[in-house]
C-alpha cells in the first residue's frame, strides 16, 4: 500500500505563506503531476511529502501512516530531482547501487537489483561507464534506476526533464509514463509544463498562489475548468477570454451580450446566472473554425500567422486581449486581413464575476 493523504498542510516562511491548507489523496499506483507557475508552491509541497521540510500545520500520512514527523530517511520514498545528483566519480553501477551498499545489502543481492533496474531504464550496456560519458536522458535514467532499487512506496520526482531538449523531454515522457505502467507504483510529479502534465498524469493537481485551484483528470480539466486560471493554464495555445454580459438567464439556455459577437444564446442553466451579470467567456482556440458553419460567429484581424505544418495559429487583439485561433493544416490566411470564424455554442464556457465556470459540461 502507498497511498498519500495530505490533510490541511501548510507551510510558511516567517510571515510569508507559501502552501495554504492543502488536502488531497493519492491513490495506490496514481500518476499524479503537480502543475502550476513558478513560485505557486508545487515543489515546496513535493519537499513537504518527502520529509526534506518540516510542515508548519497539517498531516501527511502513507500508506494510513503518519509519517509528518519523520525523516526523509524514514518515509518509504525515493526522489528524482532536477539535476540528477549523480556522483561523477562512480560508474552508472555504483551509482545505481549507492542506495543499497549503505544499508550495506549482500554483494549479490546489490548486483540482482542494479541489473534488473539497469535493465528496466535501458542502460545494461553502460554500467561501467561514469556519468560524464552519459546523455542527459541518460543521466536521468541512471536518476530513476537509482530509485527503483529502493524500492519505494512512492516516488516523487521534481521537474526531472526541465534539463533536457524539446525532442528528448518528449521521449522521456513516453519512457516514464511506460515505467509507470510497468511498476505499477505510485507517482508524484512536479513540473510548471502543462503539456507533460496532460500527457502523463491520472490526475493533474494545479497550485497557484499556494492553493490547490482543481485536482481531476486531465480532459476533465481541459473540457470543465473549475475556474479561470485553471482555464488560461491548462491548454495550448490557451483559451481566449471574452467580457460579456448577461441578457437572460432562463431553463436551459443563457443569452450573453459581448462586443463583436453580438447577442448569443449558449446551451447551458443559467441557475448561477442572471440578467445584468458581468461575466468572461472562454473560448479554445482549436474550437474554432473558418467560416461562418456555427452557431457563435465572429470575426478577427490577424497580427500575425504561424505556419507549422500540420497547424496554423493565428494571433489577434480582441478587447485589448490577445485572442488566438487554431486551424489545421495551411489555410490561406495573411496578417492584416480579417477572416470569419465560428464556434459551437456548447463549445463556449462561461465564467462568472468570481471566475467560477457556469457552463459545465456533462460529458467527458
Amino acid at each position: 500500500m502507498a497511498e498519500l493523504e495530505l490533510s490541511g498542510v501548510s507551510k510558511t516562511y516567517g510571515a510569508f505563506n507559501a502552501l495554504k491548507d492543502v488536502s488531497l489523496e493519492i491513490a495506490d499506483g496514481e500518476f499524479a503531476v503537480f502543475v502550476g507557475p513558478s513560485g505557486c508552491g508545487k515543489s515546496t509541497l513535493l519537499r513537504l511529502i518527502a520529509g526534506l521540510d518540516p510542515v508548519s500545520e497539517g498531516q501527511i500520512a502513507i500508506g494510513g501512516k503518519d509519517v509528518t514527523s519523520r525523516q526523509a530517511g524514514q518515509r518509504p520514498i525515493a526522489m528524482v530531482f532536477q539535476n540528477y545528483a549523480l556522483y561523477p566519480h562512480m560508474s552508472v553501477y555504483d551509482n545505481i547501487a549507492f542506495p543499497l551498499q549503505m544499508e550495506r545489502r549482500p554483494k549479490d543481492e546489490i548486483r540482482a537489483e542494479v541489473a534488473k533496474a539497469a535493465q528496466i531504464v535501458q542502460l545494461s550496456t553502460r554500467l561501467q561507464d561514469k556519468p560524464s560519458k552519459l546523455s542527459g536522458g541518460q543521466r536521468q535514467r541512471v536518476a530513476i534506476a537509482r530509485a527503483i532499487v529502493r524500492k519505494p512506496g512512492i516516488f516523487l520526482m521534481d521537474e526531472p526533464l526541465s534539463n533536457l531538449d524539446a525532442a528528448l523531454r518528449m521521449e522521456m515522457r513516453s519512457e516514464l509514463t511506460q515505467l509507470h505502467r510497468r511498476l505499477g507504483s505510485t507517482m508524484v510529479y512536479v513540473t510548471h509544463d502543462q503539456l507533460e502534465a496532460m500527457t502523463m498524469a491520472d490526475r493533474i493537481v494545479v497550485l497557484n498562489g499556494g492553493k490547490v485551484e482543481q485536482v481531476g483528470p486531465p480532459m476533465e480539466l481541459y473540457h470543465n475548468p473549475a475556474n479561470l486560471f485553471v482555464a488560461g493554464f491548462i491548454g495550448s495555445p490557451p483559451m481566449n477570454f471574452l467580457a460579456g454580459t448577461v441578457r437572460s438567464a432562463e431553463g436551459a439556455t443563457v443569452s450573453v451580450e459581448a462586443a463583436r459577437i453580438g447577442v448569443v444564446t449558449l446551451p447551458f442553466s443559467g441557475e448561477h446566472l442572471s440578467a445584468g451579470d458581468s461575466v468572461t467567456l472562454g473560448i479554445r482556440p482549436e474550437a474554432l473554425e473558418l467560416g461562418a458553419g456555427r452557431q457563435v460567429q465572429f470575426s478577427v484581424v490577424p497580427e500575425a500567422v504561424e505556419r507549422l505544418g500540420l497547424h496554423t495559429i493565428v494571433h489577434a487583439g480582441e478587447e485589448g486581449r490577445p485572442f488566438t485561433a487554431l486551424f489545421n493544416g495551411d489555410p490561406k490566411l495573411r496578417a492584416g486581413e480579417a477572416i470569419n470564424v465560428s464556434v459551437d455554442g456548447a463549445s463556449v464556457k462561461v465564467f462568472d464575476a468570481d471566475g467560477i465556470l457556469r457552463s459545465r459540461r456533462a460529458e467527458v
